[in-house]
């Protein structure tokens, strides 16, 4: 109760404060979402305000959480974000503070806190603090520059000196460039510049209508290769979805798709036989916010969404208890699949030791990513690769990849009756011939059904055999049901008029 007090105190703050003081602030406090550049042009890093509180008369507002590791070590739940771990505001002094919590060691305090004036006099000079000791921190000079194509006002800072640490910071889009990791007290400190302007989540790079864009008709193929330690994989799968709907509200993208899913196991030593085994053809549903980039819905493939750089969250009920999503910096030109543009957004599975609070990548079958490609979503997951795709693109149909091995899911109505065997004559007063579409394979099996569903007659087809007499003198006069089912697979079914 007592937060939920803080927190609505500094709501009503915010609300009377200048507009002019709030528009320096180096971090927005509603949730948009920050990038930079880290320390390769092609390496982007979000993060973002996830929480406020007061603390003396100062507002201050909470980095998200990420994860941090340093080399090849662990990775461990950290105490601050890029910039540190809080974000301060005192109104009456119009003065913004980033605090990075360093905690102490043998008496030594390890806190760094970078004082930020934008409403000083040029050349006015204060003093921030790194560690132990303070940092001179000055108003170096005011200016415009275009961020993202937009012109915008900025202030310069320069904490220490020969030559010191420039810091800029714009009016309308918060912290343009600043030291990684707040080491404004140290030299040749790595900066951190701005990428693009903040935005809502779901307008940036985790934006659901850029991520996954597909039309009624398109068609997703993935294969999955199983992990195992024989030199022999035992199974490869294969899935294919087909778009059925996509709704577009002004919050929300909802997609309604249908899938089906064939296995084909190898007969591989100590694998079990050789076979194909076909699911039945099911629907699923998945919606993204398109204010948050959060994707909601029961899709296999579903991306976790705004999982920000280093940011970690629970897999959920469907996960492993010591283990935790975590999202990886963003890059531009990652390779996705030959089916794919770049992979972009990338996250991956770490596991904890239940006797320590080290995180570690998995192994093996355990080792799980997410990649994630504009326009066709999640490319590459855990076992899985998008390896066909076909859709419509400004209206053209653009194909890519081979359906051979989807080829026999998800028939389409003319394709299904196609494929459907045939009875003759139907009526019959005697016996019925019954004609495959293709040769039968083994464990091919017809059934007759009465109108309550029993079996009253069965015959096993031989492989390779294309056509079959079934008797029907001993069976009562009615309507009746010949269904045909090969071995793991769905049966077909037609109506039968016995006279």
């Amino acid at each position: 109760m007592k937060y939920l007090y803080h927190l609505l105190l500094v709501c009503a703050c915010i609300g009377w404060l200048p507009a002019q003081a709030q528009n320096w602030r180096p971090f927005r406090p509603n949730g948009d979402v920050h990038a930079f550049r880290g320390a390769s042009p092609d390496t982007i890093l979000t993060l973002r305000l996830d929480s406020a509180g007061v603390t003396g008369p100062d507002s201050v507002y909470y980095f998200n959480r990420i994860m941090r590791r340093t080399g090849n070590s662990p990775w461990q739940k950290a105490r601050n974000n890029q910039f540190g771990q809080q974000m301060r505001y005192n109104a009456a002094q119009r003065t913004y503070a980033l605090f990075w919590n360093g905690g102490s060691t043998m008496g030594f305090i390890l806190d760094y806190l970078l004082v930020l004036k934008p409403f000083a006099q040029l050349g006015e000079t204060w003093s921030s603090a790194f560690t132990d000791y303070g940092v001179t921190t000055t108003l170096v000079s005011r200016g415009t520059m275009l961020l993202d194509g937009v012109q915008d006002s900025i202030v310069t800072f320069r904490a220490g000196t020969n030559p010191g640490v420039l810091i800029v910071l714009s009016k309308n889009n918060g912290l343009v460039s600043g030291p990684a990791n707040l080491l404004f007290g140290v030299p040749n400190a790595r900066l951190l510049t701005l990428a693009r302007r903040p935005a809502p989540a779901g307008l940036s790079y985790y934006n659901p209508l850029t991520i996954l864009d597909l039309q009624p008709g398109d068609e997703l193929g993935y294969e999955q290769t199983p992990y195992t330690a024989s030199p022999f994989a035992c199974s490869t799968g294969y899935t294919l979805y087909r778009i059925l709907s996509r709704q577009i509200t002004s919050d929300s993208i909802a997609y309604t798709m249908q899938a089906q899913g064939r296995t084909v196991n190898s007969g591989a030593p100590n694998c079990g036989p050789a076979g194909v085994t076909v699911s039945g053809i099911y629907t699923t549903r998945i919606a993204a916010s398109r204010r948050t980039g959060q994707w909601q819905g029961s899709w296999t493939f579903k991306p976790l969404g705004t999982l920000l750089t280093y940011a970690y969250r629970s897999p959920g009920r469907t996960g492993s208890a010591n283990s935790v999503f975590i999202g990886l910096p963003i890059v531009p030109a990652r390779y996705g699949t030959s089916c794919s543009g770049p992979a972009a957004l990338l996250s991956e599975a770490l596991y904890s030791n239940p006797l320590s609070t080290m995180y570690n990548p998995g192994i093996d079958a355990l080792g799980w990513q997410q990649a994630v490609a504009q326009g066709v979503g999640v490319v590459r997951q855990g076992e899985h690769q998008l390896v066909y795709s076909r859709r419509a693109i400004n209206g053209t149909v653009q194909t890519c990849g081979s359906r051979a091995n989807f080829a026999t899911l998800l028939p389409t109505k003319s394709a299904q009756r196609a494929a459907m065997f045939q009875l003759y004559p139907n009526p019959t007063a005697g016996s019925v011939t019954l004609t495959l579409p293709e040769p039968a394979r083994a464990g091919t099996m017809v059934r007759v059904l009465d109108a309550l569903g029993r079996a009253v007659a069965r015959q096993p087809l031989a492989s390779g055999q294309t056509t079959a007499l079934l008797p029907l003198s001993e069976l009562a006069a009615g309507l009746y049901v010949v269904e045909v089912q090969a071995a793991g697979e769905a049966p077909q079914q037609l109506r039968l008029q016995h006279q």
